[in-house]
């Protein structure tokens, strides 16, 4: 039997109990649908500009930054584990051995084995192809300004010059002869240096015609040399430009009957398959863009970023990146499946979105 002491003590603790249980908040006792892990676990895999593996084994590129910065607003631990090929990355966060990927294309097909965050920017497809530099540019200018077909042009503009000249000169020489006297000889050279002058709109006004079929030469050959001058512009502008676009690929429908390579088990090589594009696989970027720079294949086709990046840093002058992108997409962060993190995630990510940090972020490895 128990003493009346320890029967009004059970009772004392049992009524505490009972008030802490009616007071305390319901979600003291529920689980937080906001908690993240103590540490996450975040993959990477060596793919620059993204994912950029220093000599001293330390990880920096735009989609590691962007975790970072993502991290501290969360205020979170993580460490990187790296694999060795995107398949095996995106293996790791089904399998639920990762927590996130800091940057990967928001796709329909990745949506039934992990979730994604708020889209932060958007990328595609780019090709890649020789570049020639800027002394080869100007030598193929002054090349295109001595080739045949504008040296004619320049052969027949000095024979319609000299045409004009002449005439002019048949009506003048007698009666205008402070213009166009000095002799048969002199007076066909003030003809045409009045014709060369006149059809170039210079309008010196050393010569002019005063006679009537003098003057009704000169409103024909006006009117004739606004015709001339233009089609000659056009003829020198096109030439020159073609000689500037002279390479076999200028865009994406160039592809069909160029030498084109890729990387294999990517989208850009199945993006091209898919369009009747014949591709050439390559273990590796660097091995495909040097292709490109040997002229061994025309054209490269890859992500548009690490195309820019690594010409940029490793084949300067040697390849250059098309402006035109294709099979567009949108990046975000992936996040394993069923995860608390998603919400958390997306917070952090559009607060650093809208800091003056993310211009900053995003011009340093996508210009």
């Amino acid at each position: 039997m128990l003493s009346k002491s320890k029967k009004i003590l059970l009772l004392s603790c049992g009524l505490i109990w009972f008030c802490l249980l009616l007071f305390l908040p319901e979600n003291v006792f529920s689980q937080d649908d906001n908690a993240v892990p103590r540490k996450i676990v975040v993959g990477t895999v060596v793919a620059p500009p993204v994912y950029v593996k220093t000599a001293d084994n330390r990880w920096k590129g735009l989609g590691i930054e962007i975790w970072q910065a993502v991290a501290q607003h969360m205020d979170v631990l993580f460490e990187f584990r790296e694999y060795n090929s995107l398949g095996s990355l995106l293996a790791a966060i089904e399998n639920g051995e990762i927590d996130v990927i800091p940057s990967l294309p928001a796709e329909l097909r990745y949506e039934s084995a992990m979730e994604l965050s708020q889209s932060y920017y958007k990328s595609g497809l780019a090709i890649a192809v020789s570049a020639e530099g800027s002394d080869s540019k100007w030598l193929n200018v002054v090349a295109r300004i001595f080739s045949a077909d504008i040296l004619v042009a320049v052969g027949l503009l000095l024979l319609m010059c000299l045409t004009a000249g002449i005439i002019v000169c048949s009506f003048e020489r007698r009666h205008n002869r402070e213009m166009f006297g000095d002799g048969l000889i002199r007076g066909i050279g003030h003809g045409i240096w009045w014709s060369i002058v006149t059809m170039t709109t210079v309008g010196y006004g050393d010569k002019a015609p005063k006679t009537t079929g003098g003057r009704i030469v000169a409103i024909i050959w006006m009117l004739f040399s606004i015709v001339f001058i233009a089609s000659f512009t056009a003829h020198i502008t096109t030439s020159l430009t073609i000689s500037e676009l002279r390479g076999k690929v200028r865009g994406f429908n160039d592809l069909h009957n160029a030498r084109v390579g890729s990387l294999p088990q990517t989208e850009a090589l199945n993006f091209l398959t898919n369009r009747g594009i014949a591709v050439m696989p390559f273990k590796s970027v660097n091995e495909g863009l040097r292709a490109v720079a040997d002229k061994k294949i025309d054209a490269f086709v890859l992500n548009e970023l690490m195309l820019k990046y690594l010409v940029k840093n490793e084949f300067p002058g040697r390849v250059q990146v098309l402006p035109e992108t294709f099979d567009e997409y949108f990046v975000a962060i992936a996040i394993k499946e069923e995860s608390s993190l998603r919400k958390p995630i997306n917070k952090a990510l559009l607060k650093l979105m809208k800091t003056e940090k993310w211009p900053e972020l995003l011009n340093r490895y996508t210009q």
